[in-house]
């Protein structure tokens, strides 16, 4: 349960979820263990999702704050996106709207 809760510490409270087209290996790189042992800690860690769900889950948790944020309302949709980890606006809009049920715009 230690390497879950250093994934956890690592992805969440340092906020790696935010850099673009995140993997396992990455994480693995950054704790310095066999990605095998991340990927089985993750397995228990957040079982009811694959990887990229829960890094997009984070993503648009973060997406979210970013949109309500009235100092921020300047900011487009797609500098939303790449501050929140995603490659493009293509994947955000579509994750966005999967997870929330309406698109940015209208959570805006």
């Amino acid at each position: 349960m230690l390497l879950a809760a250093q994934i956890s510490q690592l992805i969440e409270n340092d906020s790696l979820f935010l850099q673009a087209n995140l993997k396992v290996a990455d994480v693995a790189r950054h704790l310095d263990v066999p990605e095998y042992r991340v990927s089985r800690a993750l397995k228990t860690h957040i079982s009811d999702k694959n990887f990229n769900q829960y890094i997009n889950g984070l993503r648009i948790a973060h997406a979210k704050k970013l949109l309500a944020d009235t100092t921020k309302q300047d900011w487009s949709v797609l500098v939303i996106s790449l501050e929140s980890g995603f490659a493009s606006v293509g994947p955000f809009s579509r994750a966005f709207k999967s997870e929330t049920g309406v698109t940015p715009n209208q959570f805006r």
